[in-house]
């Protein structure tokens, strides 16, 4: 049987503010992901891929001011009525930003553990206790074992490394086992080691099932198991194809408006140079 795209956008304009003649954050934006395709969305910063990220998490809506000869539509998962926080237990997430907030106050006093819970309420707060099935506590831990950080189960989120909790808010996304996983900037503030190794967990999760989406400007995050790219120009999309039509020089230093060569490793990752 025919699944529904993860996500469809048809002739989708987002502008902030109530000045009709504002330039769009997105400009008529139209982009398919089908479960299973794994997907990177790249480009500059101001290129609309926060706007996008957030449309995709019901936080921003679609512009109702949108060229009515071209209606727009969103669908995720087939549906354009999910209610937002059932939404969330659907589609994982995991950005820097979040990260950050699992560093301080009540959310960095919490064990990996409890972290990795809070994936269940979307929330970044403690699940009271008699709210936590046996269920819910084995799911966790699994989840940490999955991303490699099993034994840190009983640390405090305060006191881990930033590679260390960023696998941990990997495995919180995953807790439910989603059906899509947004990841934003992802290894944002890690260092080569613990990029490399967060990199790897992507891999592996990619094989289990859900479907990645990531929104990054760095290509070196575009590692082979996205099989599709889209780039993203002054809000509207420059090229969405295969990672291989995709990652050109001459593309790319156009996207980013400087000179830029591409380099392709062994393993056939890529990176790129100014000329």
């Amino acid at each position: 049987m025919n699944r529904p795209p993860l996500l469809q956008l048809q002739n989708i304009s987002v502008r902030f503010g109530h000045d009709r003649s504002a330039k769009p954050a997105l400009n008529n934006v139209s982009i398919e992901i089908p479960l299973g395709m794994h997907t990177a969305i790249l480009g500059p910063n101001g290129s609309g891929k926060s706007t996008l990220l957030k449309l995709l998490l019901r936080l921003l809506y679609p512009d109702p001011w949108s060229d009515l000869k071209a209606v727009p539509e969103i669908a995720i998962m087939g549906r354009n009525d999910w209610n937002v926080w059932e939404l969330r237990r659907q589609l994982g997430y995991v950005s820097g930003e979040i990260d950050h907030h699992f560093t301080q106050g009540r959310s960095g006093r919490l064990t990996a553990l409890d972290a990795v819970l809070t994936g269940f309420s979307a929330g970044e707060l403690a699940i009271e206790h008699d709210e936590i099935s046996q269920e819910m506590r084995s799911a966790s831990q699994v989840a940490l074992e999955m991303c490699g950080v099993g034994a840190l189960a009983a640390r405090l989120m305060a006191s881990l490394s930033t590679g260390e909790r960023r696998r941990v808010m990997l495995a919180r996304a995953m807790v439910h086992q989603p059906i899509g996983l947004v990841l934003d900037e992802p290894t944002a503030g890690l260092d080569i080691a613990s990029r490399a190794v967060f990199l790897e967990q992507l891999e592996l999760l990619a094989r289990s099932g859900t479907t990645l989406i990531l929104v990054t400007h760095h290509l070196e995050e575009v590692i082979p198991i996205f099989n599709r790219v889209v780039l993203l120009r002054d809000g509207s999309v420059d090229f969405n194809g295969t990672r291989d039509e995709a990652i050109h020089s001459e593309r790319l230093s156009s996207l980013f408006g400087i000179p830029l060569v591409v380099h392709r490793t062994k393993m056939n990752h890529f990176f790129m140079t100014p000329d």
